[in-house]
């Protein structure tokens, strides 16, 4: 029994100390991962000098020139390292000196002997002055001391403090690690710290720390670190790569702030193109993309991109038909676009006795049609066109039954009548009315002068030309009106017999449109939104359902009218907010019983000043401020863009977590930056650094604003192999 005893302990023995031994490793592995993050970052020959004083918020350092060549210059926003580790000295990770300070450089700072160097610097100018041919500079041989020039060779440099990166042990994992904090905990007056300029690795680490559950997020690369923008050397051992994490993109607000032609359009598809290509990393990351695109340069090919971001359907054909493009116009050189125009009489009406689904389904675009009637007619003023405008043409509960049923058909046919005195092409040439008017109401028509000539023609068949059918409403709604009229009597024992008016609210509501010209004058505005040739979809659907797929949709609204593209947009985005809230409020449950958040979406819109204007911070009936303030909740995500960020609404601003900012050439508007995070710290270089793509771009994981290069958007314009990836910047 002891041997049996014995047999059972020793694989779990084995066990524990294979556990023991693998956390052991682990534990030593973080421990050597923490060092390197460390001596990275304090690099033999990048040194630039020392510490001379410091407080909470600011540091001054003592850096000389030959310094600053050696390591390619001190530009303004360069970021340093103060510690007082040394290279090449592994630090102990317990000691309160393994760590580093890092800083940003603001200007210069005067030095205790500034004017005794000023003097000095000026003598030898006045020496260097009196030369004779060729002239010589004072820095030159036999023109100043090599003890003088050594002296005056020192300047200060201010420098903001932006945080601290030290090791720890995390208390969830037992692991080490170095966390960044936003302060310093102490300073000494009395002690001495050396000053680097971190580049390589250690620069790209700091350069890409993100915070807390962030850090293990998927990563797109957006561009590389510049200084300067008198420098652009992308082989510089200070140009390492920048990156955004997944996180930081969706449900959250992103701002792009800059001049006409300073690169928010390249950065938007960079952004965008990202985004697009973490799918290739994990086929499971389908984040859906919205373009609205009033420009039409993100859905058609141009010479600023030599292509279009369409394009990169292109990349491999894992992905070919997950950009797709919606417009109002074709176009010969792209035959698959979707194109948006609705049929606003819908399909054929089905037959008596069918459920709501059948006509749901049949008539999606007739409901399409009416609402951008709807959106269009809201703003007259006449009360016969409100009662059209809020004349439901949705088919009702309880259509299959008789009397109901047929109500309905002949509110249809009554509304696609009033689409054909508006001036909407129809599908075909004649329509039906069969079995919508009955014997009585024909009876009764007869003895009506007017209504005589259409009681014959609603026999049998009762199929009508168009030019009929209006006519047949139009005379309808006068016979109705008239309150001496055989209608009148007819509908008095009708009310009787059945105990409800003939005519309900549908019809009723339809018919008051020709009470005045004027309605049906506003109607026409909407005849470039139809398609007689289109099938009964509704394209809003269409578009949500490529979004549901994860798809990158492109809405090209270049050609279309400017009033029609602004309605156009703002139905999606109403449709896209509902169908993102119901998700929300009736989450599905994962195979783990895990509730889950809606399905990702990220919006992008230009023009942000004209959607989100300042002076409406509390008006929640428009769909812009609330896909800005509440989409986050439901999984949306906005990238605005706008020359103007003071015309955007203060709380919106607020409540933005990625900020991009380019060339701005206003006071104004850069005093409006001055307000948020460290932008202070840049501002008077946006107003100076017209560069295209030159952005200052702090994200939602980043604790510290950077000056980036954007990269630039190379859509991939040939078709390319699974592997051929014009390029792939996920990490």
């Amino acid at each position: 029994m002891a041997t049996t005893r014995l047999s059972l302990q020793a694989p779990n023995g084995t066990s524990t100390a294979l556990a023991s031994a693998q956390q052991k490793h682990k534990h030593e592995s973080s421990r050597q991962k923490a060092i390197k993050s460390l001596t990275d970052a304090v690099q033999e020959g990048r040194l630039v000098g020392d510490l001379i004083s410091m407080d909470y918020e600011t540091a001054e350092v003592l850096i000389h020139d030959s310094m600053k060549r050696e390591v390619g210059g001190i530009p303004h926003g360069c970021l340093l390292v103060a510690t007082r580790m040394r290279p090449g000295v592994e630090p102990k990770l317990d000691d309160s000196d393994s760590a580093f300070i890092l800083l940003r450089v603001l200007g210069s700072s005067k030095l205790p002997n500034d004017i005794e160097m000023q003097q000095k610097r000026l003598d030898a100018a006045k020496r260097a002055s009196e030369q004779e041919n060729p002239p010589l500079n004072y820095d030159e041989e036999n023109t100043t001391d090599t003890l003088t020039l050594h002296q005056m060779r020192y300047a200060g440099a201010h420098c903001r403090i932006v945080g601290t990166f030290f090791p720890r042990i995390n208390p969830d994992t037992s692991m080490h690690e170095i966390v960044f904090g936003s302060d310093i905990d102490n300073f000494y007056a009395g002690q001495g710290m050396k000053i680097y300029k971190p580049a390589g690795e250690g620069l790209r680490r700091i350069v890409n720390y993100t915070r807390g559950e962030n850090a293990a997020e998927p990563r797109i690369e957006i561009g590389r670190l510049r200084y300067s923008a008198s420098s652009d050397d992308e082989n510089a051992p200070e140009s390492v790569p920048v990156e955004m994490t997944k996180a930081d993109i969706i449900a959250k607000r992103t701002a792009l702030f800059g001049m006409t032609r300073t690169g928010k359009s390249n950065t938007v598809k960079t952004i965008a193109d990202a985004v697009f290509r973490m799918r290739l990393g994990d086929s499971s990351i389908r984040v859906a993309q919205l373009i609205i695109d009033p420009e039409g340069e993100y859905a058609n090919e141009n010479a600023q991109d030599q292509g279009a971001i369409r394009n990169l359907n292109n990349i491999c054909p894992s992905v070919n038909g997950d950009a797709v493009i919606h417009s109002f116009i074709e176009r010969d050189d792209d035959p698959h676009r979707r194109i948006m125009k609705v049929n606003f009489y819908g399909g054929r009406v089905p037959p008596f006795k069918s459920v709501k689904a059948d006509y749901d389904q049949v008539l999606a675009s007739l409901y399409a049609g009416k609402e951008i009637l709807n959106d269009r007619l809201q703003t007259e003023s006449g009360s016969y066109i409100q009662a059209f405008v809020s004349t439901d043409i949705t088919a009702p509960t309880g259509v299959e039954k008789d009397g109901t049923g047929t109500r309905y058909k002949r509110a249809v046919f009554l509304y696609c009548a009033i689409l054909h005195a508006a001036g909407f092409n129809p599908p075909g040439n004649t329509v039906s009315a069969y079995d919508l008017f009955s014997e009585d109401i024909r009876k009764a028509m007869t003895q009506d002068d007017n209504m005589r000539r259409f009681a014959s023609k609603l026999e049998g068949n009762a199929v009508l030309n168009w030019d009929e059918a209006t006519d047949l409403c139009k005379s309808l709604a006068a016979w109705k009106k008239d309150s001496n009229g055989s209608y009148r009597q007819f509908n008095t024992k009708y009310q009787d017999k059945d105990g409800r008016n003939w005519h309900d609210d549908r019809t009723d509501g339809l018919l008051r449109i020709f009470e005045n010209t004027r309605g049906l004058q506003a109607m026409r505005e909407c005849r470039s939104w139809h398609g007689a040739t289109q099938n009964q979809e509704d394209p809003v659907q269409r578009i949500l359902n490529d979004l549901a797929d994860g798809r990158l949709v492109i809405l090209d609204q270049a050609l279309g009218n400017p009033e029609m593209n602004q309605k156009s947009a703002e139905q999606i985005m109403w449709r896209i907010f509902q169908r993102q809230q119901h998700s929300f409020v009736n989450p599905e449950v994962d195979d783990d019983g895990n509730l889950q958040k809606p399905p990702p979406i990220i919006v992008y819109v230009e023009e942000a000043h004209t959607l989100l204007p300042r002076g409406e911070e509390k008006d929640n009936t428009k769909i812009w401020p609330r896909i800005a303030k509440e989409g986050a909740k439901f999984n949306i995500g906005l990238v605005y863009s706008t020359q103007e960020p003071s015309s955007v609404q203060t709380n919106i601003l607020t409540n933005t977590e990625n900020w991009f900012l380019s060339y701005l050439n206003s006071t104004d508007e850069t005093r409006q930056l001055d307000k948020h995070n460290d932008f202070a710290d840049f501002t008077p270089s946006i107003r100076k650094a017209n560069e295209p793509g030159f952005v200052r771009v702090r994200t939602h994981s980043n604790p510290y604003t950077l000056p980036v290069q954007i990269h630039r958007f190379e859509p991939p314009t040939q078709p390319q192999g699974d592997n051929g990836f014009a390029k792939d910047r996920l990490f």
